[in-house]
């Protein structure tokens, strides 16, 4: 969804101003319009919407061509004005494309801690369910679309087969993602040996500070690892002794 992955921010406030390149619209036609050029996962709520609309008028990147009889403001046809299709024309040629990759619920579960670690669990089982679902539902899409064998080759079809292959392929992402944290998550809860960062055990009590460095060293020795490289052992190494004089 185009509210709970971007918002109406900046990238939205391009894609009004590239739909009307085509042509004008009023506010429902434009939400029509993104879904069926962009895919599903540009579905917004009509708040966002009517916000980003405003705001391109304000900044007389859009402008009224008429004012529906009634006066419902949704029925208010935009189109671009002069100043909208260089702001189109700055952001197209300088915007950097760079990846962005931002998981809420990666913070979630990094800072769920023992107390917290089924709710995690459950979070990532809803999360890995619902990439599924969805994985099925834009696949299906994709595949209803026609295909190139068609007389005459429609550009908006073939545009909107690539975003959907590019949510297929960041869906199929999530998906692996998902069920590696769920299996690490289901690891941690039976885990025995583990240190959290407040200081709690696998009991959830607090592990004093000899009891850290025995199981750092513990650690560290079914490992392999070099012991004189863990805490532990930094711990428990003695203190140099002092020549004599």
């Amino acid at each position: 969804m185009l509210t709970e992955r971007q918002g109406m921010g900046m990238a939205a406030k391009h894609v009004l101003l590239g739909l009307l390149l085509d042509r004008p619209a009023y506010p429902y036609q434009m939400a029509d319009r993104m879904q069926q050029r962009l895919g599903p996962s540009w579905k917004v709520r009509s708040g966002p919407l009517y916000q980003a609309v405003k705001g391109l008028e304000r900044d007389r990147l859009i402008e009224r061509v008429n004012k529906n009889p009634d006066g419902q403001d949704e029925r208010h046809v935009f189109q671009i004005t002069e100043r909208g299709v260089q702001e189109f024309e700055r952001w197209f040629e300088q915007t950097p494309d760079t990846a962005r990759l931002s998981r809420p619920l990666l913070v979630k579960i990094t800072f769920a801690g023992p107390d917290r670690l089924a709710r995690a669990i459950s979070k990532v089982e809803d999360y890995e369910r619902e990439c599924a679902e969805r994985l099925t539902a834009v696949a299906a899409m994709c595949e209803a679309l026609p295909g190139a064998e068609e007389e005459l080759l429609r550009a908006d079809h073939l545009l909107l087969r690539l975003n959907l292959s590019s949510d297929i392929y960041a869906l199929e992402g999530e998906l692996r993602w998902a069920q590696d944290a769920r299996e690490l998550l289901s690891s941690l809860a039976v885990q025995e040996r583990i240190l959290w960062p407040n200081g709690s055990g696998a009991d959830g009590r607090i592990v004093g500070a000899s009891a850290r460095s025995q199981l750092f060293t513990r650690i560290a020795r079914d490992a392999g690892g070099p012991e004189e490289q863990s805490e532990a052992a930094r711990e428990r190494s003695p203190a140099p002794k002092r020549a004599a004089g």
